[in-house]
């Protein structure tokens, strides 16, 4: 999770510099070019998707677990788990710490709130702002 956060976060300047016109093959082999903000963007929503329902109505964070993912009592407390399982994404170890694993509520606002033009925007006025010294 942090190594992941960290490439977001990295992608996201690197768009802010290159914009739309730099693009990489995005999942590798697919053949589907995507800009760096588009890339992060995925990414951010791979994370999410262990959180949230899947087609079925289950969570993998949740793994085989019958209460979390059925009783109506249960099945909407999200916990953030320090570990995960790495074939089906059930969480592991401590579930009361939000650490690393919370960022992921933080992409989900950050992704619902900001767009790729509003980061090209903010690049426009970073290269006025920079000519303007001249």
């Amino acid at each position: 999770m942090p190594v992941n956060v960290l490439i977001i976060r990295a992608l996201l300047n690197l768009y802010s510099f290159y914009g739309t016109e730099f693009t990489v093959e995005c999942p590798t082999g697919s053949g589907r070019q995507m800009n760096l903000f588009e890339v992060a963007h995925e990414i951010a929503g791979r994370l999410a998707a262990t959180f949230l329902r899947d087609a079925n109505g289950r969570r993998p964070v949740y793994g085989g677990t019958a209460k979390f993912q059925q009783d109506p009592h249960w099945r909407d407390l999200i916990l953030f788990y320090e570990y995960f399982h790495g074939d089906n994404g059930a969480g592991l170890g401590a579930s009361h710490q939000t650490g690393w694993t919370g960022t992921v509520a933080a992409l989900l606002d950050l992704f619902g709130r900001v767009e790729a033009k509003d980061i090209e925007l903010e690049r426009d006025q970073i290269a006025a702002a920079m000519l303007a010294r001249r």
